[in-house]
C-alpha cells in the first residue's frame, strides 16, 4: 500500500533524510524509529506529500503521489491519508464533531450525513460524550483521541502518525498507541508511525530504524 523507493531529502547541501526504502502493506503498521535529525518526521511529511524528496519516489496505492499536480495531490490526501500529529491541532472554534466532520466537508459531502458520520466515529474511539464540546474543554489525551477519530473518518488507505504520544502522559500514551493500532488493523490500513517511546514500537508490526548519517 505504501511504497517509497530511496527517498532521500537534502536541503542546502545538508542531508535531512539519507535515502531510505519502505513497504508498508495494508493492515500492517510500522513504526520508524531513530534519534532527533534522523529524519522521521521528513520521511512522512514526504509520505504525505507535503514535502518532495530530493531523490527516489512515494507510491500510495499504486499511485506515484509526487507525479500529481499541486491541487490533485492535495485532492488525493484528503481522500486517502489520515494524518495525526505530536499536538492535536483542533480548531477551537468548531465542536468536537465538527473538527472530526472536516474532511468530509472538505471533500462535499453534506452537514448532516458528515456530522452523522462524525458522531459514530467519535463512538469508535470512545469519545461520543464529547461531540459538543470545544476542544479547549478537553483533556489532552482526550483531544488526541478526537484527532485520531478524526484522522480515521475517511475511507482512506493510510494513516500517518507523527510522534503522536510524545506529548502524552504514559497511561494515555498507551491508549492512544494502542488506539492508533487497533484501528489501523481492523480498517486495513498501511499506518507508519514515529515515535521514541519503545513501548509504542512494542504494539506495532515491525520497526523501522533511521540512523543519521553524515558525509552523504
Amino acid at each position: 500500500m505504501i511504497h517509497a523507493l530511496g527517498v532521500g531529502v537534502r536541503a542546502g547541501g545538508e542531508v535531512l533524510l539519507a535515502p531510505v526504502t519502505l513497504h508498508v502493506p495494508a493492515g500492517h503498521v510500522v513504526a520508524v524509529s531513530g534519534p532527533s535529525g534522523s529524519g522521521k518526521s521528513t520521511l512522512l511529511k514526504c509520505l504525505a506529500g507535503h514535502l518532495r524528496p530530493s531523490e527516489g519516489e512515494v507510491r500510495i496505492g499504486g499511485q506515484d503521489i509526487w507525479a500529481l499536480s499541486e491541487g490533485r495531490r492535495a485532492a488525493f490526501r484528503r481522500a486517502q491519508v489520515g494524518q495525526v500529529f505530536q499536538e492535536s491541532d483542533l480548531l477551537e472554534e468548531l465542536t468536537v464533531a465538527e473538527n472530526v466532520a472536516l474532511p468530509f466537508l472538505f471533500n462535499g459531502l453534506g452537514r448532516t450525513e458528515a456530522m452523522e458520520r462524525a458522531e459514530a466515529v467519535l463512538a469508535d474511539v470512545d469519545c461520543h460524550r464529547l461531540a459538543d464540546r470545544r476542544p479547549s474543554t478537553l483533556s489532552v489525551g482526550q483531544a488526541q483521541r478526537v484527532a485520531v477519530a478524526r484522522a480515521c473518518i475517511t475511507q482512506g488507505r493510510v494513516l500517518l502518525a507523527d510522534e503522536p504520544t510524545a506529548s502524552l502522559d504514559r497511561a494515555n500514551a498507551m491508549r492512544v498507541g494502542r488506539l492508533l493500532v487497533e484501528l489501523a488493523r481492523a480498517r486495513g490500513l498501511a499506518m507508519v508511525v514515529t515515535t521514541h517511546d519503545p513501548a509504542v514500537v512494542a504494539l506495532c508490526d515491525q520497526e523501522f530504524p533511521i540512523m543519521v548519517r553524515s558525509g552523504l
